[in-house]
C-alpha cells in the first residue's frame, strides 16, 4: 500500500495534479484515524513528513505537518 501511495504522490507532484494529491490526502487521513488499520498504513503520513521538505508542494498539499510528532511538554 505504501508503494502505491508513493507512486500516486510522484505522479501528482510531476503533474501538479491537485485532484490526485487531494485523494492521497484523504487516504492518509483515513489511515491515520482508523483504529483497526494496519500500523504500517497508519504511519505512512509520518514517514512522508520526514522525507519531504516543509516548503514543498507535496508537504503543503498533503498537510504533512499534521503527521509530524511534536515532543510533549511536561
Amino acid at each position: 500500500m505504501e508503494q502505491t501511495i508513493r507512486e500516486m504522490i510522484l505522479q501528482a507532484d510531476d503533474e501538479r495534479n491537485l485532484d490526485l494529491i487531494c485523494c492521497v490526502k484523504e487516504i492518509l487521513d483515513e489511515f491515520s484515524s482508523t483504529h483497526n488499520c494496519p500500523l504500517d498504513w497508519q504511519h505512512i503520513g509520518a514517514a512522508l513528513a520526514d522525507e519531504y521538505p516543509a516548503d514543498s508542494w507535496v508537504y503543503e498539499n498533503l498537510g504533512l505537518c499534521n503527521f509530524t510528532e511534536t515532543p510533549e511538554t511536561v
